[in-house]
């Protein structure tokens, strides 16, 4: 994850602070503000059934806070 943030905040807010075409990258979502809510849809054909997947905020420093983990069965 560390790579991926790192990566990101050099990509900057227009990028959502994910770099560009990331392949470790699987799914992102526009940065929204306090109190607002933001859905992401992607494909798991290429995921492994049984491995923890993690998502986190790329916004600089929330990522601290603002991560966790999800698995498909």
């Amino acid at each position: 994850m560390q790579s991926i943030i790192t990566d990101g905040n050099a990509a900057g807010l227009s990028n959502h602070y994910i770099k560009p075409k990331d392949s470790r990258v699987i799914g992102v979502t526009d940065i929204i503000g306090g109190g607002k809510t933001t859905e992401v849809t992607f494909k798991t054909s290429g995921l492994t059934a049984g491995t923890n997947y993690t998502f986190f905020c790329s916004f600089p420093g929330h990522y601290a806070m603002m991560k966790g983990t999800f698995t498909l069965k």
